[in-house]
């Protein structure tokens, strides 16, 4: 079987429309929202805020395996019963959690990939299986949609250091919240607005906007605990700490191009930290803003980079501490932070 199909016909379920009103312009209008476990949705931002919710339900029965029992599962409508809730910078994403009475609803896999993480040309090419609830003119109720795409793009937007996948799929009403899915059945990212410029349609409409994942994990994590491990309230990662950085009056040809790094790295038996930067006078003080808060000591390495060491085991918090510490230095020389991340599962159990 097509690895896609597999992937829509685990998800499909999972997948469910949002009705709404709009109280000013007095129309009705349809975007898409997906399940990621304990009835937690995720949706883009445009497509509730400031507007009445009339129902949010999913289109497709849900088939339980032999093993589950094989039972079939009609489309069910749902209630918020908290939320929504919304990303704090302004992003294009939206949080809430309905209450899933005995309903057995799928969840989909989230990514563990992080912006910081991503090269430029890491998702290059990558096919992705998108699905929402674009209008359908003549029909007699909400239909869901399912289209194959390419990444063909991976741009950073004024305003936010998050990634957007740019897409070879139509930008139709309608996809907005709707979920994109690698050949896996992961989800990297939600449709969100298109990236238009004074309200044109064309030529953008031949592309669809992706916002990564990871800021709507890190909301539902927030706000719901949500983890995507067993017993941690987020995700897991190595990194405790990382930053990029860019100096923006260097005017750079590509915005995977930085200027300096932060990193801070703990897997429970090694702890490290990379510091660095095109100015070594200006690395130092960056060392330096670092050791204030916690000492580090730093070992020449045969490429002639330096690994730097903390002193004295300090916990998470501390070496994020002296993380943040160290960027707004960087910040206050005019760096621009891009991605960043920080290991919220490290400080929740105190390593």
């Amino acid at each position: 079987m097509n690895p896609f199909r597999e992937a829509y016909l685990r998800a499909a379920g999972a997948v469910a429309f949002i009705a709404v009103m709009d109280s000013e312009k007095e129309g009705e209008s349809i975007g898409s929202a997906f399940h990621i476990g304990d009835g937690i949705f995720i949706t883009a931002r445009h497509v509730i805020e400031k507007l009445t919710i009339i129902e949010i339900a999913t289109t497709k029965s849900v088939h339980l395996s032999e093993e589950a029992g094989g039972r079939v599962f009609p489309p069910q409508r749902f209630e918020i019963i908290d939320g929504p809730y919304f990303e704090s910078s302004g992003l294009d994403v939206a949080v809430f959690r309905v209450d899933l009475g005995s309903v057995p609803l799928p969840a989909i896999k989230v990514s563990e990939h992080t912006d910081f993480s991503l090269g430029e040309n890491d998702l290059m090419l990558r096919d992705v299986l998108i699905i929402g609830y674009p209008p359908i003119p003549f029909t007699i109720a909400p239909n869901q949609v399912a289209t194959l795409g390419q990444i063909n793009s991976v741009v950073r937007v004024l305003n936010t250091p998050t990634l957007h996948f740019i897409a070879s799929a139509m930008a139709r009403g309608g996809f907005s919240g709707g979920v994109a899915l690698d050949q896996s059945g992961v989800v990297l990212g939600l449709v969100t607005q298109s990236l238009l410029k004074d309200e044109k349609t064309a030529p953008e409409l031949g592309f669809m906007s992706i916002l990564s994942i990871e800021p709507a994990v890190e909301l539902a994590a927030e706000k719901f605990g949500f983890g995507t491990h067993v017993g941690s309230p987020c995700r897991y990662s190595d990194t405790l700490f990382g930053a990029n950085f860019s100096k923006p009056s260097d005017r750079p040809l590509s915005s995977f191009i930085y200027d300096a790094t932060i990193m801070v790295y703990d897997d429970d038996r090694d702890v490290f930290v990379e510091i660095n930067c095109y100015d070594e006078l200006l690395r130092a003080e960056v060392v330096e803003a670092f050791s204030e808060v916690t000492p580090l000591h730093g070992c020449q390495l045969e490429d002639g980079s330096v690994l730097f060491t903390p002193l004295n085991n300090p916990p998470a918090a501390v070496l994020i501490s002296a993380a943040e510490a160290a960027s707004a230095l960087l910040i206050a020389r005019g760096f621009r932070m891009l991605p960043a991340e920080r290991s919220r599962w490290q400080l929740k159990w105190g390593s």
